[in-house]
């Protein structure tokens, strides 16, 4: 009974936190965001139109798409914000049903501005689909009344992001709008009555997600989103952006660092991703995992089309042709660092020291690049310590 009580309650929680209202919203807890958003898909399947993504999307905010109708891809500036121009020219180019954009890159940390984005959509009879996952715990969000038109329509997000377990998330969503469709995952939970010849479904957060749910993973998530009101978003924001200034200038002024996205650090999140000049990305991950003991992530980051360009690859039709092939090819990457509410000025000075003794090829360890698995973590076995440097300045590790 304890436990029901406070699962019932999970939703008031969720829709506290952003500003939604649950007499014309709903909250659907589901198990990560990648199922939330797939839910925000298919709500929009049936309608007529195409759904705009951007290149700036993980893919869990792309593919779900595609699979289910036609869809186009709004660019990115030089400096890989969003083409804002390029997304007025695509709403007036062709009836749009649904724009799908994050609320934060998980590539650049950059903020697309979702509420003048919604406006513009809704001009068009558009509906807006925001990926909240990167930004839950770092920034503050308001989803505005239905009546503003700047207001979001769907928005996800997972408490892993949030500083709780993983397997408990969430979907925002208009009320009369999902209460009108066929259930999503029709099972227990899902319906009024059955008989041997009909169905009548039941309404609200449960008409769509059949199944037992998460109960402890949605009620930890709950109490991850009350930490955070706590300290205050505000507070947060205020916390990490300092760390963020501090590592985004150091990082850009270093030679042979490239740092990627907009350079101001007040339009991103804690996020940043760079590349070390030589060194490959696995490398670079897993000599900073090793022997530094920071945890940073490596790869693609789930966001192809993004890296891609950032990484300024152009033409990508070999690489995806080799890859169709079943032959192994060598795919592009970067390094991912994330700033949050726990980490110091002291952490990302030692970061930063980290970096630059990467680039100047001052590790200890012996690596063997032929065993990393790539866009997955990567542990690499010690065969021994050389030192740093011999005297001939020449790294006396082997890679």
């Amino acid at each position: 009974m304890i436990a029901s009580d406070l699962f019932d309650r999970v939703t008031e929680t969720v829709a506290e936190f952003l500003g939604a209202d649950l007499s014309r919203q709903t909250v659907f807890l589901t198990t990560n965001t990648t199922s939330a958003l797939d839910l925000a898909s298919y709500a929009m399947s049936d309608r007529e139109g195409v759904v705009l993504t951007t290149v700036l999307e993980h893919h869990s905010n792309d593919l779900p798409h595609r699979r289910r109708g036609e869809t186009a891809m709004v660019g990115m500036t030089e400096d890989g914000a969003l083409d804002m121009e390029d997304l007025k020219a695509k709403l007036d180019a062709q009836p749009v049903k649904l724009v799908a954009v994050t609320a934060a890159s998980n590539v650049t940390g950059w903020m697309p501005p979702i509420h003048e984005i919604a406006r513009l959509a809704h001009a068009k009879g558009a509906k807006i689909l925001v990926d909240g996952a990167q930004i839950l715990a770092h920034h503050h969000v308001n989803l505005r009344p239905v009546d503003d038109p700047g207001h979001i329509d769907f928005f996800a997000a997972a408490g892993h992001k949030a500083y709780a377990p993983f397997g408990s998330a969430f979907l925002v969503a208009p009320q009369g709008f999902m209460d009108g469709l066929e259930p999503y995952l029709p099972g227990g939970g899902t319906v009024l009555a059955v008989t041997e010849d009909e169905v009548v479904w039941t309404h609200g957060a449960d008409r769509h997600l059949g199944g037992t749910p998460n109960i402890p993973g949605a009620i930890a998530m709950a109490k991850a989103l009350d930490f955070l009101r706590d300290v205050g978003l505000d507070a947060i924001r205020h916390h990490e952006i300092e760390l963020t200034r501090i590592a985004l200038n150091e990082l850009r002024a270093m030679d042979g660092v490239e740092v990627y996205g907009p350079a101001d650090p007040d339009a991103r999140l804690g996020v940043v991703s760079f590349n070390i000049d030589g060194v490959h990305h696995d490398l670079a991950a897993a000599i900073l995992n090793n022997e530094a003991a920071i945890a940073t992530r490596n790869g693609c980051f789930c966001a192809h089309p993004y890296l891609h360009r950032l990484l300024r690859m152009g033409d990508v039709t070999e690489l995806v042709a080799t890859l169709k092939s079943g032959k192994d090819a060598e795919l592009p990457g970067a390094v991912r660092v994330s700033i949050g509410i726990f980490n110091t000025p002291e952490e990302v000075e030692y970061l930063l020291r980290w970096v630059r003794r990467i680039r100047d090829r001052q590790w200890a360890g012996h690596y063997d690049l032929d065993k990393r698995d790539y866009c997955k973590p990567v542990f690499f076995e010690f065969q021994g310590v050389r030192g740093q440097s011999g005297s001939s300045g020449k790294e006396t590790s082997r890679v």
